[in-house]
């Protein structure tokens, strides 16, 4: 049988959620830039123009 300290299972959980925290803000961050950056191409280009 494997026993797992618990002072390594804590720090494991630890890593995982900073990781998931991580995650969450890199994604919330990137599409909010993409949303902002395609506004900012559409309200710049009328859609005739694109379409032509």
């Amino acid at each position: 049988m494997v026993s797992v300290d618990f002072r390594e299972e804590r720090h494991n959980v630890l890593i995982g959620v900073l990781m998931i925290i991580l995650s969450l803000l890199f994604l919330f961050f990137m599409g909010r830039s993409m949303v902002r950056s395609t506004h900012t191409f559409w309200s710049g280009c009328g859609i005739e123009h694109v379409l032509d």
